[in-house]
């Protein structure tokens, strides 16, 4: 079992902050509004930029509080709330990493990216019930996310579900060929090895 959790955890780390540094840096909600002092707007962008250095340098308290702060002036931001659950998640405050996951969805409920994470936070929590349904959802809404595919095999293959694990690994093996993910792909054939 700790196998397991140590590929889900590591599956985490690299899907929670997969948004591009555009979306990461002006989101959806930091366009200038009408009123708003532009310094406000640069000051705010600082904010999240050093969140960002911070959880790269694994300073996920100093990540936690300026991405907290962010959000005070921008409360409708996808990715700070993202971001700040995927750090909770490492510093393994799981409730506060899913609540905060749970508003990234509200604010954005396509968003594969979003239900992928909080799927990995559900299975971290030893809630695999529940990350199976998160990564259900991430599917539904990006039919090629090979993370998402990869991570609920983990998580089936904890609930004893061995055949729907083989399967889930051999599409993300295929996806993570398809695009050109080295690692991804040796991951999936690794685990789909183990199963046989």
């Amino acid at each position: 079992m700790k196998l397991i959790q140590t590929a889900t955890i590591f599956i985490a780390l690299t899907s929670v902050v997969a948004f591009s540094r555009a979306e990461r840096v002006f989101g959806y909600a930091i366009a200038p509004q009408i009123g708003r002092p532009l310094v406000n707007i640069v000051q705010s962008t600082n904010l999240l930029e050093e969140g960002l250095k911070k959880q790269e340098r694994e300073d996920y308290v100093g990540a936690i509080a300026d991405y907290t702060e962010f959000l005070k002036t921008n409360p409708n931001h996808l990715a700070a709330y993202s971001n700040r659950g995927f750090a909770k998640a490492m510093l393994d405050r799981l409730p506060e990493a899913l609540k905060d996951f749970d508003r990234a969805i509200s604010l954005a409920p396509n968003n594969a990216d979003a239900y992928n994470a909080r799927g990995n936070v559900h299975a971290m929590a030893g809630n695999l019930s529940a990350s199976v349904r998160d990564f259900n959802q991430s599917i539904r809404c990006d039919r090629d996310f090979a993370d998402a595919y990869y991570n609920r095999a983990i998580s089936r293959h904890g609930l004893g579900d061995r055949r729907g694990a083989r399967a889930d690994l051999t599409k993300a093996a295929r996806l993570f060929q398809q695009q050109q993910d080295v690692g991804g792909y040796e991951q999936a054939t690794e685990w789909i090895n183990k199963l046989r």
